[in-house]
């Protein structure tokens, strides 16, 4: 009875570790996070564009490492949101992300970001309300079901030193992609740059430039590819 009560409170604390644990944001993160309005359990830049950003974080990630990617998307005035996810698993984000973007109705162009485990909420949105959405972004991730009939515009940045999510693997998600899709790789980074932390795992490759770079160049080219979709909320 001992033996099987000490298994017991044993597999109780693996369980409580594994939901607890997640990648802690490098302090100057961290610090752009406490300048992000908290509303409800998200966090918010608030602009005055007419777009929004939706940022889901990749899995067991703290929602603040994104802190600077919502930065950056944010000095074109656009709203930015960084949904709080519930032991940092964004997986199970899809109907907040309907939430935030019901809640928030002068928005009226949305694009969906998600890393890695974040893909899986930003497809099932684009499934779900594709006329809501003027497109998505999949950072080291992939379409996780089938979008290949939607109308939408969809941006694929991958990671030349991704030790995380494999690129051949990805590539076996390709049908899945809308028609208007295209993939782009940043060379020299890897799967965590496109945050702001380090990878408990360690399974990561070392990068050959920066965090704050492959931030700074995937926000470029997001708003490089939709930059119609921006123009035209702009002037709508």
């Amino acid at each position: 009875m001992i033996i099987l009560f000490i298994i017991i409170a044993v597999l109780v604390i693996a369980i409580l570790v594994i939901l607890l644990y997640c990648n802690k944001p490098f302090p100057e993160a961290q610090a752009i996070g406490e300048e992000m309005t908290l509303a409800g359990s998200d966090y918010y830049f608030y602009g005055d564009s007419g777009v929004g950003f939706i940022i889901f974080s990749g899995a067991k990630t703290d929602d603040l490492a994104y802190a600077y990617l919502a930065k950056l998307l944010h000095a074109g005035g656009h709203t930015v949101v960084i949904p709080k996810q519930a032991f940092h698993i964004s997986a199970f984000g899809s109907k907040h992300g309907l939430e935030i973007m019901k809640t928030n109705s002068d928005i009226h162009t949305w694009i969906l970001i998600g890393h890695s485990l974040g893909g899986m909420p930003v497809s099932r949105i684009a499934a779900a309300q594709p006329d809501h959405l003027a497109g998505i972004a999949l950072l080291a991730t992939f379409a996780s079901v089938n979008l290949s009939g939607l109308n939408i515009s969809a941006l694929r940045l991958t990671a030349e030193n991704d030790g995380i999510m494999n690129n051949a693997n990805m590539e076996r998600y390709d049908r899945n992609l809308p028609e208007h899709a295209a993939t782009i790789m940043l060379e020299g980074a890897n799967h965590q740059g496109f945050g702001a932390y380090r990878s408990g795992s360690g399974r990561d490759k070392e990068a050959a430039i920066s965090w704050k770079e492959q931030n700074e160049q995937t926000v470029r080219l997001i708003l490089d590819f939709f930059s119609e979709q921006i123009r035209e909320a702009a002037t709508g």
